[in-house]
């Protein structure tokens, strides 16, 4: 009897062990080098880019990392440099994979996994619709709006047997799906600096003392077709352009902000958490090029309270 006690002791030690120390149960999912893809720098074990059907594709080993030489893996083919990789993307609309390594190690640390999806193209659009999907029509982007709006250069055609995907560590491609519809397929636009961000923000406020091992989703892209259904009056919302994301902590699985600031309730006091922690990750040198827009909301009836992120290339909130 008092072997068992010791035992059920032992296990809550370690479990108040594990749930109290920042991080520590969190895995980043980084690879040990980095590569560079569109000027983003990539140090994820898994990542997912986006093209049109043959488009040039260019990875480039991190400059710190190209001590050593790395193989990609393009179908039966295998290629080595130690600078950087550049092929054209496959014609036909589609999933694909490829792996960068390092040579001669079987470290599961040295490798980094790619996702290339075939889009397709925007002029594809018949009307509003692509397919049967209904996309609605883009603004036409004024001059003073260049620099940081550019229409979707295509969509991810999502199938429902794709929905497992994992386009990063933390995050699967069912987590993207439109709230538009629950037919398939769907169209949806995604920048791969959205990805980074939710990548790097996760890993934030796990090192912060929340733990969550993804975000919960409020709404990712929206068309303008829906985005205006719902009553939004902007025209250049972001979450159109596939750059925004409006997240929330939902360890219990619940669809529902977590009590992060343990009063019980789950309240704007919640999401005003993660805001300021946005903020402060917009502020640090290294994630520059990831800054946009930050805003926190109460909840309602229908939804808890959450915050917005974006990555549209300058810092403001709301």
């Amino acid at each position: 009897m008092k072997k068992a006690i010791y035992t059920t002791i032992i296990i809550l030690g370690f479990l108040l062990f594990f749930n109290s120390v920042p991080g520590l149960a969190f895995s980043n999912g980084h690879a040990n080098f980095s590569v560079k893809y569109e000027g983003l720098k990539i140090p994820f074990k898994t990542f997912s880019i986006f093209v049109l059907p043959g488009e040039e594709i260019k990875f480039e080993i991190a400059e710190e990392n190209r001590d050593k030489t790395y193989q990609i893996e393009l179908g039966e083919k295998v290629f080595e440099s130690k600078n950087s990789f550049t092929w054209n993307a496959y014609q036909e609309v589609g999933h694909y994979r490829t792996l960068i390594k390092e040579k001669n190690s079987a470290d599961p640390d040295a490798r980094i996994k790619i996702n290339i999806f075939v889009i397709c193209p925007r002029n594809n659009k018949n009307g509003q619709y692509l397919e049967d999907f209904r996309i609605g029509y883009y603004p036409d982007i004024p001059a003073d709006k260049k620099e940081y709006y550019t229409k979707p250069k295509g969509f991810l055609k999502i199938e429902e047997s794709m929905l497992g995907i994992n386009l990063t560590p933390h995050f699967k491609l069912d987590q993207f799906l439109t709230n538009q519809t629950r037919q398939f397929p769907q169209f949806i636009a995604i920048q791969e600096s959205l990805l980074l961000k939710l990548e790097f923000f996760l890993e934030d406020i796990n090192n912060a003392g929340y733990k969550a091992d993804t975000f919960g989703i409020v709404s990712i892209y929206r068309t303008p077709y829906f985005n205006k259904k719902l009553g939004n009056n902007t025209d250049f919302s972001r979450h159109i352009f596939g750059d925004a994301a409006d997240i929330f902590i939902d360890r219990n699985g619940n669809e529902w902000m977590d009590d992060l600031n343990g009063d019980g309730q789950s309240t704007i006091a919640d999401s005003n958490i993660l805001y300021d922690l946005a903020v402060e990750f917009d502020q640090k040198e290294k994630f520059a090029q990831l800054q946009g827009g930050v805003s926190s909301y109460k909840g309602n009836g229908v939804r808890g309270p959450f915050i917005h992120i974006d990555t549209r290339g300058f810092h403001v909130n709301w």
